[in-house]
């Protein structure tokens, strides 16, 4: 039978600190050559109606750990409004019945070929990418680190700060939006659920003042510090590359990166690049760092390289481009304790084989 979930089985079910431990050995076990990953894949088609473009986004990758492979899929309408300030921005629209999306994982037996389970990708998303800049945190951060510049108050905000709350003591969070009302609305509701105080700020060089850990969680393809903010000691940690200046990067005593598979595959029909040219141009652009000898995050969780020597170092991590083996990972993770617990809904195996070989 192959078991189906829903988002709420999978937030009530994943425990952050259970999902960083998963990935540890996951990341491990890619760099010793005891995983595999596919590179991203992203077909974009223009929607000019639309002033958007359809994206179709496949990831995927091997975990025997757990005797799985996991596929994950997302079927997308995306724009990039460029703001009021310049800043460009990339917006999902809800463009399903019900303003809803659309984004799957797709688990596998790698021991007799077995569709294990159909996941939403939504809930697994937030806590894989929350989770390995936790790790981040833990491998990088100084062991005292205490308080939270924390840049963003969207989607992807909330479980960045319950990874970092999860692998350090921390005993307070700033935050900064743009929008106040969003900025006190995440203030108000993470205060409550990590039982510290979350303080809404109104300019992002008071979230990183004097703070330990500076999480960067927009979807902003601009810098939302500056690096002359910086201070001894600190831990850097972002979701995007450009969210962070390049001269934050050259500041740091110490970068690491989730991957040195550097940019995902992109494929886009006509001549119209995402979001535009001049964009593009900087995306592939290197900006005087050698990003393919930076150590990736498995080297850290192996042993292989250290985080940080000294507590005055500035050490980064950046969560470059996602990977198919975090769905492996937390999707093996999430079968086993819907299993454990009668969660979801058992459908057919035979809807999904063939007698007629492919």
């Amino acid at each position: 039978m192959t078991l189906l979930l829903n988002n709420d089985e999978a937030e009530r079910l994943l425990k952050m600190p259970e999902v960083i431990d998963e990935l540890a050995l996951a990341y491990s076990d890619l760099a010793r050559d005891q995983a595999i990953n596919r590179n991203r894949s992203d077909t974009a088609i223009p929607r000019p109606k639309l002033g958007a473009s359809y994206v179709f986004k496949s990831m995927e990758g091997g975990y025997p750990r757990r005797g799985v492979y996991a596929l994950r899929i997302s079927s997308d309408i995306i724009q990039w409004p460029n703001r009021a300030d310049g800043q460009h921005r990339k917006e999902k629209l809800p463009a399903l019945p019900g303003n809803r999306w659309l984004g799957l994982v797709l688990l596998f037996s790698i021991d007799n070929c077995e569709l294990l389970a159909v996941l939403p990708d939504g809930i697994i998303q937030r806590f894989r990418v929350g989770a390995t800049n936790g790790l981040g945190i833990k491998m990088m951060a100084r062991q005292n680190a205490r308080r939270i510049g924390l840049i963003g108050a969207g989607y992807q905000a909330g479980t960045q700060a319950l990874a970092a709350c999860a692998v350090r003591t921390i005993e307070e969070i700033r935050v900064y939006s743009p929008t106040a009302a969003k900025r006190q609305a995440f203030a108000d509701e993470w205060s409550d659920k990590l039982g510290i105080p979350v303080i809404p700020v109104a300019h992002a060089k008071e979230a990183v003042a004097n703070a330990d850990i500076v999480l960067c969680a927009t979807n902003s393809m601009q810098p939302v510090i500056q690096a002359d903010w910086l201070e001894p000691g600190m831990h850097l940690s972002s979701l995007k590359r450009f969210e962070l200046p390049a001269e934050c990067y050259r500041r740091a005593d110490r970068v690491a990166v989730h991957t040195r598979l550097w940019e995902p595959d992109m494929l886009m029909m006509g001549e119209e690049n995402i979001p535009d040219d001049e964009l593009w141009a900087k995306r592939k652009a290197g900006d005087g760092i050698d990003w393919l000898n930076q150590p990736e995050i498995g080297q850290l969780t192996s042993g292989q390289i250290s985080g940080r020597d000294n507590d005055q170092q500035i050490t980064c991590f950046m969560n470059n481009v996602g990977l198919g083996l975090q769905f492996a990972a937390a999707g093996a993770l999430l079968f086993e304790k819907a299993r454990q617990t009668g969660a979801g809904r058992e459908l057919p195996l035979e809807w999904f084989t063939q007698s007629v070989v492919s």
